[in-house]
């Protein structure tokens, strides 16, 4: 059985419809990776699976990285549990609370990942729900001079563990961190995308530091405007499959006393980010 590939009426995304995750064809997996360079996001509705399900359906779109923890609520070092569930007080998963601004995975590394598959197991009554921006579209809307200013930039990066505030970030505090080319391109398609995101891009090189945070200020309320986002709320059973390298994404606040618990895998690139 062949799938339907349906466009979201959103600024990006596409649903898949006809996967059986379970049981993906090399035809589906083909599609499924064709349909994820067009539309960035792709979201698979109502599908309990299992961890194994999950890094089988990663592995379409490339290898699967490392979880920087393992926790018992998987017990595998290729899913990352994210979770507001504790034992004895602590949580037994990583990012569990609250908000989280708008980020780009792993962009304060060499190399970041290219993309990631999030798998809902419980959630919250109300929020939590997962919000893209569109970085492909975000950088072809700026003007002919802004794209022009653009050229040849490099932005530098980091991120303090655990923090999904910019404003909670301890100052004092070394981070991991990496420069990479403001806007990049794919090579698969020689897309251009806004590499910049609001928690962990600190500073452009070669602009005093009141330049530099205007301009990433500037380019981060365009990737964030509401015309250029898509928020999915969530059910149990959803998948979502997101491209790094073209989005951002961000996370709304939820009840700290309703749990919730997802899992993900992590889908590795083989090269740095192109200018």
């Amino acid at each position: 059985m062949s799938i339907t590939v349906k466009p979201l009426d959103a600024a990006l995304g596409a649903e898949i419809i006809g996967l059986d995750v379970r049981d993906i064809s090399p035809a589906s997996a083909t599609a499924l990776h064709e349909a994820f360079l067009k539309y960035h996001l792709l979201v698979i509705r109502d599908q309990p699976i299992t961890d194994a399900d999950l890094v089988q359906l990663g592995q379409c779109f490339g290898a699967i990285g490392k979880s920087r923890m393992v926790s018992p609520l998987s017990g595998r070092d290729d899913i990352m549990v994210i979770s507001n569930i504790r034992e004895d007080g602590k949580p037994v998963g990583q990012l569990p609370d609250g908000e989280m601004a708008f980020h780009i995975d792993q962009i304060y590394r060499e190399i970041p990942a290219k993309g990631a598959a999030l798998h809902a197991v419980e959630i919250p009554g109300a929020g939590g729900d997962t919000m893209f921006s569109n970085n492909v579209a975000a950088y072809e809307s700026l003007s002919p001079e802004l794209k022009k200013q653009l050229e040849g930039l490099r932005a530098t990066h980091s991120f303090q563990y655990g923090e999904t505030q910019r404003e909670n970030r301890d100052q004092a505090q070394e981070r991991p961190h990496y420069t990479h080319p403001l806007v990049r391109r794919i090579p698969e398609n020689d897309n251009r995308s806004l590499a910049v995101c609001r928690l962990m891009t600190d500073q452009i090189q070669g602009l005093s530091d009141e330049d530099g945070r205007a301009l990433i200020t500037q380019l981060c309320d365009v990737l964030e405007n509401p015309a250029n986002v898509y928020s999915h709320q969530w059910r149990v059973g959803d998948t979502l499959i997101w491209d790094n390298r073209c989005t951002s994404h961000a996370r709304t606040d939820f009840p700290s006393t309703q749990r919730r618990l997802m899992k993900r895998v992590t889908i590795k690139d083989e090269i740095a980010p192109l200018g």
